[in-house]
């Protein structure tokens, strides 16, 4: 009997062993699932950080992209709009009354030496130019006014009608887009 007295202490301690080495291994998957629960965890809210990270960034890239074609195209309408200003002044210059034309024209020409001058005009002002002109060279086409030219022709003068309302126009352009736009 002593022998299984022996036999049964070394089972007891054999099956306490076994149970402490079985609850050490439970609890160190428990502290390992824990452990990959809580990496996974993370894991997954940095993701879904950058997630939103990248939705926002998007959601930024294309209303921004948004914003610019609206303003591109109200450029484009404003540009158009201002284009047909322009044409309008030119139609409403070159359609001056007979005298009115006339005292532009001669006040265009004021300033010039027309003896030592080549001078072109307008068809409609070929008879008053060619007056006016001793070197009267001939027409342009243009609405009206005048093109006054060195004898050797390093200097040119572009008096015409369109280039002046041109010219005025892209001078008072802030203001005429004020009045047009607000």
């Amino acid at each position: 009997m002593a022998l299984d007295a022996v036999v049964e202490d070394i089972l007891a301690t054999s099956k306490a062993k076994v149970a402490e080495i079985n609850a050490e291994t439970e609890q160190e998957v428990a502290r390992i699932l824990n452990e990959a629960r809580e990496r996974a965890a993370e894991i997954k809210s940095e993701k879904e950080g950058e997630a939103d990270s990248a939705v926002e960034a998007l959601e930024r890239r294309v209303i921004s992209s948004a914003h610019l074609q609206v303003k591109r195209a109200e450029l484009n309408v404003r540009k158009d709009l201002m284009e047909e200003t322009r044409k309008k002044l030119i139609e409403e210059v070159a359609d001056l009354p007979e005298k009115k034309n006339e005292e532009l024209i001669k006040e265009i020409v004021k300033p010039y030496n027309l003896k030592e001058m080549k001078v072109k005009s307008a068809k409609k002002d070929e008879a008053l130019v060619s007056s006016l002109a001793p070197n009267y060279v001939g027409t342009v086409d243009a609405a009206g006014g005048v093109v006054i030219e060195s004898e050797d022709g390093s200097m040119s003068y572009d008096h015409t009608y369109e280039t002046l309302a041109s010219e005025a126009f892209s001078k008072s352009m802030k203001d005429v887009s004020k009045i047009l736009f607000g």
